[in-house]
């Protein structure tokens, strides 16, 4: 008789964030490894809360019982992971957690689960389920950083997800670790500093035996490490060229790919729309503090050109930036909604500076005493780059919900998104990219009205202000909400 698994990705109900972009809704890639990865004669089920939900609102499972529980998470999801951990184990079901929030607080994680993954799953995982299968699961599990060759044809069960959910999109593994150190990016602590490259004709492989015409490449950088790695890239997207995997892509890079003009050629004749920017700040003394280098070494003065360089090759920028960063002070976000107008960026996300755990802006932060949500794990749900968790030293919180408030204003409402997306339309010259953009904008444009109602309630709460001064003022509380309920 077949063994059941069931893969769970969690989701905090009502929340709007990159899950939200319609038109690249994927699936949760990680879960499906472990399909692919899993040894013997298994039945899989998954549950992407994104879609549907794990438990009902009075913590009751939704689905029958099976024989084991697979659970993911990052730092947001946490507090919903473990309470679908405590319903299953009610049960009597077995619960394996794993993920990065699992990997850089195991200890935690622990408590609520039956055993925890920390790391990769590539080397491991199949001694698990012998562990399990035998009754000898062990507490921690320790998958460490494979090298990626051990990926070579083992390919992610993509049609165990497309089955239950018809997914439009698919990351695709390239790469893995950064070797750069940005203080409050957890990749370094998740998957270390070494930038480990998967061989490129694996990728061309996987993506040739895949009939997902819409691929996101899952690292956080696939080009911009030396110049080895620069030519992998360029190998990657001409071999895609040559065989004619022809695919509707992104992916995560640095400002310099706009240096490569060769490599940009390759990227927009393989079908890519663009690529995600981290920008962060257009202030240098931010970026160093962040250690941003990436960004540092260009200069801040070269970014018009880089963008330009990227428009020039029919492709899309995708900028994200990073609000609340010590020494930006309350005039940092008109400087910035010009910076966008003024380039022409063609999609604005962004991301409220957020301490994740295990990073150099967590301890920063929290020995300066300034972190206020700390009533862990439930406080983590408010890890997600869409609330204030920290107190501010530049700026009032009233400084900080006006700014925001004034990008709102200048870059998504109104007739904004529409104008953008004509200059994109001029600079790309690329109706389909530009039309991508927009898309993505429109999307992104209820994420940034919840972030707004998420400042308002936390003002409101008066959480941010104990223990602390508060300002006998509350100039933007009425215009928020005037805003968001148009």
């Amino acid at each position: 008789m077949k063994r059941k698994m069931m893969l769970i990705n969690p989701h905090k109900p009502g929340r709007h964030g990159e899950e939200s972009i319609t038109v690249i809704v994927q699936m949760p890639l990680n879960l499906a490894y472990v399909a692919a990865l899993t040894p013997g004669d298994w039945d899989f089920d998954v549950i992407d809360e994104n879609l549907e939900l794990a438990i009902d609102d009075n913590g009751e499972l939704t689905f029958k019982p099976v024989d084991l529980v697979c659970i993911t998470a990052v730092t947001y999801q946490s507090p919903r992971a473990y309470k679908i951990a405590e319903a299953c184990r009610k049960k009597g079901m077995t619960v394996i957690m794993g993920g990065i929030h699992a990997s850089v607080m195991p200890e935690e994680a622990a408590n609520y689960v039956d055993s925890v993954f920390v790391g990769e799953a590539e080397e491991v995982w199949p001694q698990v389920i012998k562990d399990f299968e035998a009754g000898k699961l062990k507490k921690i599990y320790e998958g460490g950083l494979p090298p990626l060759s051990l990926m070579k044809k083992v390919y992610p069960n993509r049609e165990l997800m497309k089955k239950k959910y018809n997914y439009k999109f698919s990351s695709i593994v390239t790469t893995k670790g950064c070797p750069n150190y940005c203080d409050f990016c957890s990749v370094p602590t998740f998957q270390g500093r070494k930038f480990r490259e998967r061989p490129y004709e694996d990728v061309l492989d996987e993506m040739a035996a895949t009939d997902y015409k819409g691929l996101m490449l899952a690292e956080d950088n696939f080009y911009g490490h030396g110049k080895k790695s620069n030519e992998r890239a360029r190998d990657l997207f001409k071999g895609m060229v040559d065989r004619g995997i022809h695919k509707d892509w992104l992916g995560f890079t640095a400002l310099n790919i706009s240096q490569d003009a060769e490599t940009l050629d390759y990227m927009a004749k393989s079908g890519n729309f663009g690529m995600l920017i981290g920008i962060e700040s257009t202030n240098e003394a931010v970026l160093e503090k962040m250690n941003k280098r990436v960004n540092l070494k260009l200069g801040t003065d070269s970014y018009f050109d880089c963008i330009q360089k990227i428009h020039n090759a029919g492709l899309v920028v995708w900028g994200s930036v990073v609000f609340g960063a010590d020494g930006d002070d309350k005039d940092s976000f008109k400087r910035m909604t010009e910076f966008i107008l003024e380039n022409n960026i063609d999609i604005l996300t962004f991301g409220i500076n957020c301490p994740f755990p295990k990073t150099q802006l967590y301890s920063r932060l929290d020995s300066e005493k300034r972190i206020f949500r700390k009533n862990y794990p439930e406080d983590w749900q408010y890890y997600d780059t869409a609330h204030v968790v920290h107190r501010l030293v530049d700026m009032t919180l009233e400084d900080f919900i006006e700014g925001m408030q004034y990008v709102y204003d200048h870059v998504y409402a109104g007739d904004n998104l529409r104008t953008r997306f004509r200059n994109s339309i001029k600079t790309t010259k690329n109706p389909r990219n530009s039309m991508f953009a927009f898309r993505v904008g429109s999307d992104w444009k209820q994420v940034f009205e919840q972030v707004l109602l998420n400042l308002k309630e936390l003002y409101d709460s008066g959480d941010y202000y104990k223990d602390c001064y508060k300002s006998s003022a509350v100039t933007v509380s009425k215009p928020i909400m005037e805003t968001v309920s148009t």
